[in-house]
């Protein structure tokens, strides 16, 4: 049938399709304001002791509960009945009726016909209206209850567990905004700096993008410098990296638990309708299905897609954000004062026959670029806590380098120190280290020690459960839960958390053999201030002159 005809109306060449017969059809209900003005055949006909009640049937008593059930009232009550509907009574019921030649695609006019002839009506077009549109008065003495369709249920929007969603999310949205208020004002020196100065070479060995502090300060000593030679974080880290300063701040702290805590409280909401769908809510509503949306599963189901959209948005937009999500509910600062140090590096991808791709893979390589640098995926951030050495100076670990911050260069730098490359000048060391030259040494270029760190396994599968593969799966998996396939969600769950486990004992038990080969250390032969000492190899500096010994590592 073609869309555009009315249904059943023509068929697939546009003719006009044969009428058919129709039987069994129930009349709607005949209804007046006094049973006199009945058809003769509808007339109320009781046995002895009933008596014929609002609801159009015989009783021995008409209650108030059988007088609610008017039929001609459409199942409205108070303001929503119409007030020409209140005084009307229905007739005894009408017979079913067979139409000879039925018209699907307008029904009405054919029912009423075939009912009004059934029970002796002559011209009901002008004595008979129809409930809604045609009410009693002058000549229409009685009215079909063709009721209108029944509003479907909706919320009010002030049931209890909306205003607990409104007043969650939107304490969270107004923190939120604050912090973003308060952030802006509190940035707005940094802001400013940054304006006025660009970012300059981080050292004399190639270009650096390390933001430079602006503030003077007391410098290494004459002796410090000559010691070790500087070097800018882009040298050491590959180039293209930038550095950025952040303090801790309440406020925001708070902000970064509401954030995790609301998207906790998604995923218990999308738990309650779930259970809700299945009429397994605790209390008065257990053993009621969509009771949160009134008995309608229409309701229920759209509410539920629209509270899984949102859940999902959140998650993915969390995914996204992760790389920055931390450092913005921080106060950004100059690197010399931050607490933490956030390195920004451009990664460098490598593309193999570049040249030879089609029109359509260099479109879709242009599409896919352009997306990376949106999500941020052409750079890797990475936070690393500042901390201070025995003698005040400033420090942070990045890839296994200590970077200090030097007040010369106004930057974070390693440092390296020049023992010589011939032979000559290895042996000017011979005498050893001082102990001062060495505790000045350790605190430069920390201690000698490569620490690998094995997170427990709740840690553990909490990074293996924030990759985008995990978000994805477990947020369509609420959709199997939710909608009777309950069992198909279950087996997938037990499936992705077995994956999981396994992964996650594999790549532990490789980091712990990694942390067995890497972190090595033991008991050698120093000489500091012209004599021998037992010292362990993690407090080796160098410039050290050690005693090798057979079967040492």
């Amino acid at each position: 049938v073609q869309l555009w005809h009315d249904v059943n109306r023509y068929d697939a060449h546009g003719n006009e399709c044969k009428l058919r017969e129709m039987t069994g059809i129930v009349c709607s209900q005949l209804c007046v304001q006094n049973l006199d003005s009945c058809p003769e055949s509808l007339q109320p006909d009781c046995p002895a002791g009933q008596s014929f009640c609002a609801d159009g049937q015989c009783h021995d008593e008409c209650t108030d509960e059988i007088q609610a059930l008017n039929p001609c009232h459409c199942s409205r009550s108070g303001s929503k009945l119409p007030h020409q509907a209140a005084d009307l009574v229905p007739c005894m019921s009408s017979p079913n009726v067979t139409i000879h030649e039925f018209h699907p695609w307008k029904p009405e006019n054919d029912i009423r016909s075939a009912c009004g002839d059934a029970i002796g009506i002559v011209d009901q077009s002008a004595t008979v209206g129809v409930w809604g549109k045609t009410w009693i008065g002058g000549d229409i003495d009685a009215v079909w209850a063709e009721c209108p369709a029944a509003p479907s249920p909706n919320y009010k929007y002030d049931e209890s567990y909306w205003i607990a969603t409104y007043a969650v999310n939107g304490a969270l949205a107004l923190l939120v905004a604050i912090w973003s208020a308060y952030k802006f004002f509190a940035e707005r020196s940094v802001r400013s700096w940054s304006a006025g100065h660009k970012l300059v070479n981080g050292g004399n060995k190639g270009a650096s993008n390390a933001l430079i502090a602006p503030e003077k300060a007391s410098s290494f000593t004459e002796k410090d410098t000559k010691a070790g030679a500087a070097t800018s974080v882009a040298d050491t880290a590959g180039g293209g990296v930038r550095l950025w300063g952040y303090r801790n701040n309440f406020l925001g702290t708070i902000c970064v638990w509401g954030i995790g805590t609301v998207t906790i409280l998604w995923i218990c909401f999308l738990g309650v309708w779930t259970a809700d769908y299945y009429g397994s809510l605790p209390g008065k509503r257990y053993g009621v299905a969509y009771s949160l949306a009134y008995e309608s599963s229409f309701l229920e189901l759209a509410t539920f897609l629209i509270l899984w959209a949102i859940a999902f948005i959140i998650l993915i937009a969390l995914f996204v954000l992760k790389p920055h999500l931390r450092n913005y509910f921080r106060i950004q600062t100059l690197p010399s004062k931050g607490q933490f140090i956030c390195i920004e590096r451009t990664l460098h991808e490598i593309k193999m026959l570049i040249d030879e791709s089609t029109w359509i893979q260099k479109q879709v390589n242009r599409l896919t670029d352009a997306l990376v640098v949106l999500l941020s995926r052409d750079r890797e951030f990475t936070t690393c806590p500042v901390s201070r050495t025995t003698q005040g100076r400033q420090y942070f670990t990045y890839q296994c380098t200590r970077y200090v911050y030097d007040t010369e260069l106004q930057q974070y730098s390693p440092f390296e120190f020049e023992l010589g490359t011939s032979n000559r000048a290895l042996l000017a060391h011979g005498e050893g280290l001082t102990s001062e030259e060495a505790s000045f040494r350790l605190e430069l270029v920390g201690s000698n020690f490569i620490e690998v760190k094995v997170p427990g396994i709740l840690a553990a599968f909490a990074r293996e459960f924030m990759s985008f593969f995990y978000i994805y799966q477990f947020i369509f998996l609420w959709a199997f839960y939710f909608y009777a396939y309950y069992q198909v969600g279950v087996v997938d769950t037990g499936v992705i958390l077995l994956s999981a486990g396994i992964k996650v004992v594999m790549r532990m038990q490789s980091e712990r053999r990694l942390k067995r080969m890497a972190e090595q250390f033991e008991e050698v032969n120093v000489l500091r201030d012209g004599q021998w000492s037992r010292i362990s190899t993690v407090d080796l500096v160098p410039g050290d002159v050690i005693e090798l010994e057979t079967g040492a590592h």
